[in-house]
């Protein structure tokens, strides 16, 4: 029965039936004596806000709280328990927040708040199930709803009302005619509230559409026709027909085994996932709350000073962009999980929660010991940022530090946070840090408000600052009585997203420089091909519009093309440059247009990212625009392209060669792409998986073999720059082109599974550059390899020939 609840079943039932009995029946109030919910409260509370709505864009607490500044205080206090109501099914926003809404009005009343009350308690405002972003936005339209709901049951008589409460589908029928009963989600959550047996805990219009489609075998035409209340009755049928099937009336559709059955694996799904997802989700937790069952036990998702348990921003950030929900339960998180690698690829910060209380307990105990130097064994990054240890050179130093570095900093001549410890004094300050080597590039903005080192340690603990007394202070701790280190790690967080920020805001100006104030030179940096390859790769991207780089893994096929769009738009980083990945299941309607739900329990059509990106170019035609495709060939390209096929040929871009597109109407114009859009495709050929691509495309795109660039004077001189022995170099350079020779000439493999350089590209610039090489054989390179060869005896003989002893 819909009743299941996979965790036990709520007390939110309770509460509703005790709504249904004081206040809809009886009206008073749920939280005191009150004839709050009467009828004329009822009319008042419609009247200020339903027939005299707020059209501003303020929030709607503000916008409600002026619309009831004259009204009575019980007529607030209704605003305040419709709100409650309003706020029992979902589950994406915390009892904490609920509460605190819910209070907000209340207060307006001038009356106690009722903070003993058993229906504001966690059990009851935990939630059932996830209304999702839309239901917040919506909120005055689902208030609107229910009120006009609450108004028309009232004007029932009694037995017809008492009647309805008791026959579930004669209730929902009546509930039909309330209007915008059928694109409301509270309409769905009071039917459940009120029949738990017969209807079901979905309140997702797609969700449902989604079920009847998949398990009753309804079409999307059909289920776009229907009525709620039809799409109610196909789903209690359909849950009748399932419980027989499986023998268990506990089924559940966002669990297994039904949640396989209609949701795509959301591995594949999450390619969709990109950066503004996660900011989303991140906005959500701030708007709605943390759910009290979130938080992570060991690792945090750091984000402008700021901490969040990763999965649960991975599911919120993968219904955003899916549209479909993803339970935490269903997929795992940690290190080496693929959640955790999507959201690190993004860009996002993911570090353990006791990372920096452990990293400065053993930094100190090793301080105040004052005999051992060595720091191989502390952490080597804190997210995004290198982390350095020092005691000292030779000798022990009077101020042992941990600093904070990002990619181009350095602590002989850069900006850094940095933990100082004044082993005398026993103080730990937490700084900004400045390079008392050399003169910094760079400098900390505002900080004219914040003291020195120096200044600190004369002025609190009357010395002089042995060193770094210039660095400007945040934080200062007694040690061990005065250290809190969750205060520490939170100031750090905060100091860290401060640092990023003056980063960004100084290289900004130098991120928009156009390429002619650059060299060819600079382009060409680090991607390890020839200058004459580079420049005739921008000459057919001007001349035929479309290439495709293809290769082995690792050769820097993407990073070559972000090369090649910087020199095409003339700009480092720009919004003139998009890129999408494809995947098994991308479709015409990602790419170029479609319909999609519209959040009113409708369908709406809407350009996919290739056709605004189209758009964005037409608007600029004196600019060139470039759109890279990664993983060209994961998709059925002809069912993706549709008839682009046609109007991205290089010689087909002007309005002569328009069409009508798949899903125009008769309003619509036709469509070109226009000549300033570039497509450069990035094709892996060593994945066995993939399809051929057609003779069709092959023909509207120039194609350009990337390999690798071991023996590269390039490769070799980037390498050496980044702290790599000329010993190391030359094994690495003969052990991968003995191997790669040995793999071009298998008949089961050939050129297009050889290995690539950019494996080693990263390699740290500290520390022991040998052991950062081996553990990339190790991690990456010998797992290819037993892909490569199933006999695992063949990848070992190589892996032992790789690693450098």
């Amino acid at each position: 029965m819909s009743r299941f609840y996979p965790t036990g079943a709520p007390k939110v039932l309770t509460a509703a039936q005790n709504w249904r009995d004081v206040a809809l029946l009886r009206g008073r109030s749920i939280f005191t004596a009150d004839q709050v919910w009467s009828t004329a409260n009822l009319q008042e509370l419609d009247r200020v806000f339903t027939q005299a709505p707020d059209e501003t864009d303020r929030p709607f607490s503000a916008k409600l709280q002026d619309q009831l500044s004259a009204c009575t205080s019980l007529v607030k206090q209704l605003a305040a328990e419709v709100l409650w109501l309003l706020l029992l099914c979902p589950s994406n926003i915390s009892a904490e927040r609920k509460r605190e809404n819910i209070k907000t009005i209340w207060e307006w009343s001038q009356t106690p708040y009722p903070t003993g009350s058993e229906w504001l308690a966690d059990d009851v405002l935990s939630g059932i199930g996830s209304g999702g972003p839309g239901y917040s936005n919506h909120r005055p339209r689902e208030l609107t709803f229910c009120l006009n709901f609450l108004l028309s049951f009232r004007q029932l008589n009694q037995e017809r009302q008492a009647l309805l409460l008791t026959r579930p589908w004669e209730f929902a029928e009546w509930l039909q005619s309330v209007p915008d009963a059928q694109a409301r989600q509270f309409r769905h959550m009071i039917l459940h509230l009120l029949f738990p047996d017969e209807f079901e805990r979905v309140f997702s219009a797609g969700d449902r559409k989604a079920l009847a489609e998949r398990f009753a075998g309804v079409s999307s035409p059909e289920t776009n026709k229907m009525s709620a209340v039809e799409l109610d009755r196909l789903l209690y049928q359909t849950r009748a027909k399932l419980e027989q099937e499986y023998g268990t009336a506990e089924l559940d559709y966002y669990r297994s085994p039904l949640r396989e059955l209609w949701q795509q694996d959301w591995q594949a799904d999450s390619s969709a996932i990109a950066a503004r997802h996660v900011r989303q989700a991140i906005q959500e937790l701030k708007l709605g709350g943390m759910p009290s069952d979130a938080r992570s036990s060991k690792y945090d998702l750091v984000e402008d000073g700021q901490r969040y348990p990763p999965k649960l921003i991975f599911s919120l950030a993968y219904k955003h962009a899916t549209g479909k929900e993803l339970p935490r339960n269903e997929f795992s998180g940690g290190d080496d999980t693929a959640s955790f690698r999507i959201l690190r690829k993004l860009g996002f910060s993911i570090v353990p929660k006791d990372l920096i209380g452990d990293l400065v307990s053993r930094f100190l105990a090793q301080a105040d010991a004052g005999q051992d130097l060595r720091t191989s064994e502390y952490p080597k990054e804190y997210g995004s940022l290198q982390v350095k240890v020092s005691f000292g050179q030779g000798v022990f130093s009077r101020v042992p530090w941990v600093a904070f570095l990002a990619p181009g900093q350095k602590v002989s001549e850069g900006i850094y946070p940095v933990l100082l410890y004044y082993r005398e004094a026993k103080v730990l300050i937490l700084a900004l840090g400045v390079s008392e080597t050399n003169p910094p590039e760079k400098s900390w903005d505002h900080t004219s408000e914040l003291s020195t080192v120096a200044d600190l340690l004369r002025e609190k603990h009357g010395r002089e600052a042995e060193r770094y007394g210039d660095s400007f202070v945040d934080a200062a701790f007694i040690v061990p009585d005065g250290l809190e280190l969750n205060k520490l790690t939170e100031r750090l967080d905060t100091v860290i997203a401060r640092y990023e920020r003056t980063l960004h805001s100084t290289d900004k100006a130098v991120n928009h420089r156009p390429v002619q104030e650059l060299s060819l030179a600079d382009l060409l940096k680090d991607i390890f091909v020839e200058r004459e390859f580079f420049e005739r790769l921008l000459q057919r991207l001007e001349l035929k519009k479309n290439l495709v780089l293809q290769g082995p893994p690792g050769v820097g096929k993407t990073f070559l093309a972000r090369r090649l769009a910087q020199a095409a738009t003339q700009a480092l980083e720009s919004d003139r440059v998009g890129m999408v990945q494809f995947h098994a299941s991308y479709a015409y309607e990602d790419f170029v247009q479609g319909y999609r739900p519209d959040g009113k329990g409708g369908f709406e059509r809407r350009d996919g990212v290739f056709m605004r990106f189209c758009r964005r170019a037409l608007a600029d035609p004196a600019r060139p625009y470039v759109f890279v495709i990664d993983e060209i060939n994961r998709a059925n390209l002809s069912k993706v392209f549709g008839e682009l096929l046609m109007l991205i040929e290089g010689d087909k871009r002007t309005e002569l060669y328009a069409v009508e597109l798949a899903y125009s109407t008769d309003e619509d114009a036709r469509f070109y792409v226009p000549e300033n859009v570039h497509i450069v495709g990035l094709m892996n050929t060593a994945d066995r998986s993939l399809a051929l691509v057609d003779y069709a495309l092959r023909r509207r795109f120039d194609f350009f073999s990337i390999m690798p660039g071991f023996e590269t004077e390039q490769f070799r001189s980037h390498m050496l720059s980044r702290g790599m022995s000329d010993d190391l170099f030359s094994h690495l350079k003969q052990s991968f082109s003995e191997l790669n020779k040995i793999i071009a000439e298998d008949r089961d493999l050939g050129p297009g599974f050889v290995i690539g350089h950019s494996f080693f590209c990263d390699l740290p610039m500290t520390g022991d550059v040998e052991d950062a090489y081996n553990e990339v054989v190790d991690l990456e390179i010998t797992p290819l390899l037993r892909e490569y060869w199933y006999e695992g005896a063949r990848a070992e003989e190589w892996r032992k020939k790789l690693l450098k002893a």
